[in-house]
């Protein structure tokens, strides 16, 4: 089986080198071209290939997701960062050499990919879209969960505190929100229309989320909902396990929302310029994944 594995050299808490997984690979019986995220590699898609791996966390995942999309080849996540949370939506975890094993014997399946416009502005996402609290993790993480001297711990820890923060702080705001053209707008902490079950450090919003259904999650976080998920915050803070809150969700293909003047996250990226009326929709089944 040939394989074009696209690596990004920087993830995760303790990175995998080059040489480490492409040994991994060849030990697996697969024949193997390597390509750095880091450098021009979207040529190599153009390639013969059996999988296209993306090994990395979910940024890089994403975006070989993105690029492949349209295709036959599938991809091959290698959830080597720090949240991994397409990969685990996808029930794809343990240790690298159990994962790459397991591919032999599992067919690929259909994964969906999100759509935004808004302000003459087309964009595709694969985790999801929102504002609120979880949009505010991620504006002010680069500065906090980063930075080591700010908050102490480990980074996951880290992000887990400045999301309790947030959640402890903010208020409620108004938002128009419309799902397959049934009206849902009101009052809310946070409204975030998600492809898969997980955001930031792997915090499950939509426990139910399967991003190959042609329908994407909508949670409305509600002021009844923080102090459910203020405490599944804090045990996880505390000793790794928690209860996992059961948050409103809907479900829809057609979302059209208006955000009361806050920005929006597209996956991890903060959007200025996603303003007024923002339409929502599905690419079903735009990528295969292994």
């Amino acid at each position: 089986m040939r394989v074009t594995l696209f690596h990004n050299p920087q993830a995760g808490d303790e990175p995998r080198s080059a040489t480490e997984l492409t040994r991994m690979l060849e030990e697996a019986g697969f024949q193997v071209r390597y390509r750095s995220t880091k450098k021009s590699w979207k040529k190599a898609l153009q390639d013969s290939a059996d999988i296209f791996i993306a090994a990395g966390g979910d940024g890089t995942v994403a975006e070989v997701m993105h690029a492949a999309a349209g295709g036959d080849v599938p991809v091959a996540p290698l959830p080597i960062g720090t949240s991994n949370n397409i990969a685990r939506t996808l029930g794809i975890v343990g240790d690298a050499r159990e994962i790459i094993a397991r591919w032999r014997a599992h067919s690929s399946r259909p994964f969906d990919l999100g759509i935004i416009k808004a302000a003459g502005l087309t964009e595709g996402f694969v985790e999801g879209v929102g504002g609120g609290v979880f949009a505010d993790a991620v504006l002010k993480g680069g500065e906090v969960v980063d930075d080591p001297t700010t908050l102490v711990g480990h980074v996951t820890d880290r992000a887990l505190s400045l999301v309790r923060q947030l959640v402890e702080d903010c208020r409620p705001s108004a938002w128009k929100v419309e799902i397959d053209g049934r009206d849902h707008s009101g009052d809310y902490l946070a409204v975030e229309v998600l492809n898969i079950r997980f955001v930031g450090p792997s915090i499950p919003l939509a426990t139910h989320a399967d991003p190959g259904d042609g329908r994407l999650d909508i949670v409305l976080l509600r002021e009844e909902d923080r102090e459910p998920l203020l405490k599944y915050l804090t045990g996880r803070l505390e000793d790794a396990s928690a209860h996992v809150p059961e948050l409103p969700v809907q479900r829809g293909r057609e979302i059209r929302i208006e955000p009361p003047g806050t920005r929006l996250r597209v996956d991890d990226t903060i959007h200025d310029e996603l303003t007024g009326v923002v339409e929502i929709s599905v690419d079903a089944g735009a990528v295969q994944v292994l």
